[in-house]
This record gives structure tokens, sequence and C-alpha cells, in this order.
């Protein structure tokens, strides 16, 4: 009895110890800390702990019950042996989750196995060093945290055990009866609530209720979710849900002229997807200041989502991305979105796409397929002399490659180039070097530059008349670093139309998103854009200004009047106030799900 109570005791401390020093690693996040937050954390994480360590010491008191039966020091190897690979799980998913969380902004889910299918990309998310300093780090972790589990159960397997076999099936029963009470604090609750990471949630600070989830319940409970159960964001009747929705997308019942902004209704179009152009670093983008001054300027666009695989769904296929799901990564779902590339294909457009990474990531490939780029270009187009990112080719080359084509084309028929950047993608590293310190923004720079490359060599050319320039950011980015994942400004993105298709140049302030641009631009060249749902035309001055963007179990909706920012993990509020916004923000994601549940 008194080595399995050791042994609980073990576990919940160490899962204790880890919130202050999650606290401590991610301080510029936590925003301002009293000296109580540094003990309300560890205690109000205490159930998730508690329920944790009960799977783990469940374990451990069934080998208790054999070990009463049979005491044997095979056993004693055998549960140390289990200890010592629980351990390294658990270091290995805290140290993982700590390298994450500042880009990610929420705890390791069931993403991570997503993107461990092509582990090539997961190594390019930090330098061979960083990796190094982890693997270090761990091991060191798991020796240092070994050696006090032996010390602290020192002696355990040599406890007295009954002689006679009568008091010894007793006490193996007796332990197997403790073992299961463990059920209790696994479950949370003898009601029909379970336990869930929304419990431990108590400030109004969201970062200290992040940082009172045990990562390794949360990643768990992650893979238990039906990622596209509509039934977890049902907040009311659909009709409701649909009448509510139809507040901010208003079916139209007579045709309005769109302000007309391009010379042409079917001109060339060269669209750039620029990976993280938060619109936060606009300083470290001259080039595209200078296309946005002369062009049209959409200034305050939100991004739908925060990771690239959502970003180009919600920009080519005009559909929001999901608080905890990807629609790319299901080709089963994503082959019957709408898409910008069959909407045009049916008007005569060729089509490509250019990227300079491996297109299987998140499943990119068959989502391309299925909206008509049969003609892509990735990074098995260039020579291995050329891939020299960590994501494969730089942008200089890319961008490159494809105006020297975009060039020399004599097509009758018109064109749309989708060019998707990945230099500007962690850990940064670039073939250049600007006066920005940042590398971040240095990152940014450079992508900026090769942009001014690029139209500068098409401006040149006849070409530049009839064709239009097209950027949109995939996501946001937290800089400054002390920024949340769920607050606005995180998401906020630039969207810039240039080249010679525009007639003018002017900003549009109005509120929208990255769902918004096909729509806008479908409008423009005078072709029905009907099928994308939850887009609007940003030029159509009857519209309603909002914006929707979701983060790992949350979501948002701005509008001309309010900001809502809701955390569905918890299920409350947590920015903003008015209830009939709130209303509508939940209605939207509900009406979301319920679309793509019939994909």
């Amino acid at each position: 009895m008194k080595a399995f109570i050791k042994y609980y005791l073990f576990w919940i401390l160490f899962f204790l110890v880890q919130k202050p020093l999650f606290m401590l690693f991610n301080l510029p996040l936590m925003g301002s800390l009293s000296w109580q937050d540094w003990f309300l954390v560890p205690i109000h994480s205490f159930p998730l702990d508690l329920s944790v360590a009960s799977y783990v010491a469940a374990l451990f008191g069934l080998i208790l019950t054999v070990f009463y039966l049979w005491p044997s020091r095979l056993l004693a190897r055998i549960a140390d042996g289990c200890t010592a690979l629980l351990l390294l799980v658990a270091l290995l998913t805290y140290i993982s989750d700590l390298a994450v969380f500042p880009s990610w902004g929420f705890h390791l889910d069931k993403t991570v196995f997503i993107y461990l299918a092509t582990p090539r990309e997961v190594l390019a998310c930090a330098e061979g060093w960083v990796w190094c300093l982890g693997f270090v780090v761990l091991i060191a972790a798991w020796v240092g945290s070994f050696a006090l589990y032996r010390f602290w159960m020192r002696g355990w397997e040599k406890m007295p055990v009954p002689a006679s076999w009568t008091k010894r099936a007793l006490s193996s029963f007796g332990m197997l009866l403790l073992t299961g009470l463990l059920f209790l604090p696994i479950r949370g609750s003898v009601t029909t609530s379970t336990m869930n990471t929304g419990r431990v949630y108590f400030s109004q600070k969201q970062p200290l209720n992040i940082a009172a989830i045990n990562p390794l319940f949360n990643i768990v409970e992650s893979l238990s979710e039906n990622t596209f159960d509509a039934r977890r964001y049902t907040y009311m009747p659909s009709e409701e849900a649909h009448a509510l929705v139809a507040d901010l997308l208003p079916a139209k019942t007579d045709t309005v002229a769109p302000q007309r902004v391009l010379t042409t209704t079917r001109p060339n179009i060269v669209l750039f997807i620029l990976e993280s152009f938060s619109l936060n670093a606009w300083e470290a983008m001259p080039r595209l200041r200078e296309l946005a001054e002369e062009g049209l300027f959409f200034s305050h666009v939100e991004a739908s989502s925060f990771r690239t695989d959502r970003g180009v769904v919600a920009v080519m296929s005009a559909f929001p991305g999901q608080p905890t799901s990807s629609l790319m990564v299901q080709p089963d779902k994503s082959r019957n979105l709408p898409q910008l590339g069959k909407s045009l294909a049916n008007e005569g457009y060729r089509l490509k796409f250019w990227y300079g990474g491996d297109e299987d990531f998140t499943n990119m490939r068959s989502y391309l397929i299925s909206g008509g780029f049969l003609d892509r270009v990735n990074d098995h187009s260039f020579p291995l002399s050329q891939r020299l990112s960590k994501w494969g080719v730089h942008d200089h080359l890319l961008f490159a490659k494809a105006s020297s084509e975009i060039l020399s084309r004599a097509d009758t028929n018109p064109t749309l180039d989708v060019i998707l950047s990945l230099s500007s993608h962690e850990p940064f590293e670039v073939p250049a070097s600007t006066h920005f310190e940042n590398p971040y923004l240095n990152s940014i720079a450079y992508t900026d530059s090769c942009i001014g490359a690029f139209a500068g060599s098409l401006r040149q050319s006849p070409a530049w008349d009839k064709t239009l320039l097209v950027f949109v950011a995939d996501h946001g980015f937290p800089y400054p670093s002390n920024l949340q994942n769920h607050e606005p400004l995180r998401y906020a993105i630039p969207i810039v139309w240039a080249g010679g298709a525009v007639k003018d140049a002017r900003e549009v302030p109005t509120l929208c998103s990255q769902i918004d641009l096909v729509p806008t631009l479908l409008a423009q060249m005078d072709i029905d854009h009907s099928a994308y749902l939850f887009g609007k035309d940003i030029l159509d001055t009857t519209s309603v200004p909002f914006a929707f963007y979701s983060f790992n179990d949350g979501f948002a909706l701005l509008t001309a009047q309010d900001t809502i920012v809701v955390d569905a993990k918890a299920d409350r509020c947590i920015l903003g106030s008015n209830p009939q916004t709130e209303r509508h923000a939940r209605a939207f994601v509900q009406r979301i799900m319920e679309e793509i549940e019939k994909l």
C-alpha cells in the first residue's frame, strides 16, 4: 500500500513541476503575472494531473496486485522498465510541447501526427543545433527523472509480504480494489460529465488556462475526438444557425454591379500565397508596400486560420478554417470543395501551381489535382544542388523559374499561376541578410525582395498590361512574440492586387477575410461565385463587413461593431461580451461543421 501511494505521489509531483517550467519557458506569452499566478496554475491543473497520474498508477497497481501473490524481482524490473518508458514518453511530449508552443500557440495535439507523416518537413521546422540540444536535454531529463524515481521508490520490491497464502490473496484483492478506485480521478466525476481539459480553466487570462493543461492529457483527448463531429459545435437548431448566418451573408435577390477595379474581365492571374506574411511585419515588405500603393490594398483582412494547409483551402476554396481539423488532409472531403482553379478552368484558363517544397505535405497534392492543377512544380522540379532550404527550394529560385516561364508563354488562353512561397517559414533560414536582426523579419524581407524582382521583370514586358498579381498570406504569425494565439492581431494579413490589369490605386479598408478573396475576384470577372458559401464580394457595398477565424478549439467573429472570441473547449467567451455577436459566431462555426459533414 505504501509503495502504491509513493508511486502515485511521484507522478503527481512530476506533472505539477511541469507547470511553472512551462510558464517560465513561455514567459513572454504569459503577459503580466502576479506571484499568486505561479501557485494558482498548479493548483487548478491538479484535476488533469491527477487523472493522468491515475492512468499511470493503475499499471503499477496491477503489478503490485500480482506482486502480493508472486513476489519476484522480475516484477520489480518490469515496473521499473514500464516507468522508464513512461517517463521517456512524458518528457518527449513535454519538451516537444515547449518547442512548438511559441509558434503554434497551443499544446501538442493530434495535428502533430499529420506532420510526422512527412518527417523531413518536421525536421525543417528548426535548425539542426536545436534538435541536438533538444535530444541532449531529453536524455539528461530522462536519466535525472529515473534516478529520482529510483531514489523515491528505493527498496519497495523488498516490502514484507504475508507468509499466509490467504492473507496474500486478501492483500492482492485489496490492491486490486484500490487500483479500481482510480477510475474516479481518471473519469473526474460520477455524473455524465467526464474529465476534459476545460476542467482546469479558471482565469480570464487565457495563457494561465493554457498553462494549467496537462500536455499528455491534451494529446490523448484530441486523439479521442471525432474531428468532423458537428455535434461538438452544435449550439442551436440548424434552422436558427442558418438564419443567423444569413444575417452576415444575405442571399442576393438582385444583381448589384460591383465596383470595377480591373481593366479586363479575363486577366492573366498570378496568385501569390505568401508564407507567414503577417500585417504586423508590414515594415519588412517595402516591395509589397510599393505594389500596394500603386494597386489595390485590402488593409483590414483576417486570416481564416493558423496553418498553411488551412490557409490554402481558405484562399482557394473560400472555405473557413476549422478549430480542430484540416480539410486538406482529408481527400475524400477536400475533393468536393469548390476551387478557384475549377471555376477558372471552366472559363478556359490554363492552370499551374508552383511550390518549392514537398507537395505531399498535408495531402496538398490530392487537393491541387482535385482543383484542376495537373501541371505543378515542386521541389523535385529542381536539381538537388538547388534544394538548399530545409523546406526545399528558396523563393528566389522558385520565383525566377515561374517568371521565366510566364514571360516566355505565347498562350492565347488566359492563365492562372498560383505560387506558394516557403522561405519565410521557421526556422527562417534564408540566403540573404537584411537590416532586420529578427530572423522572422529578415526572412519576410528576403521573400519581399523576391516579389520585387518578379514584379520588376514582368513590368518590363508586354505581359504586364493584362496581368493581375494577387498577394495574400496563408496565415499570420505571432509577431511581436507576446501575441496570444486567440488575438485578432495574430491573424491580421495583407491582400494586395497589382499589375497592369488594375485600374486605379486605392486602399480598401473594409473588414474582410481570406475567404472573401475568390468571390471578390470572380465577381470582377463576371463569373458566378454562389458555390463559395461562406465568402462575400468585398467590393460589393451591400455586403456585411465581417471576418471569421479559428484557432485550436476556438473561433472568433469580428464585425464593424464588435469582436468576439470563443474558447470552444471551455465553452465560453474569452474576448468581447456582446451576446448577439457571440450567437452569430457560434452559428457560423456550426454551419461550417454542418457543411463539412455533407462533403
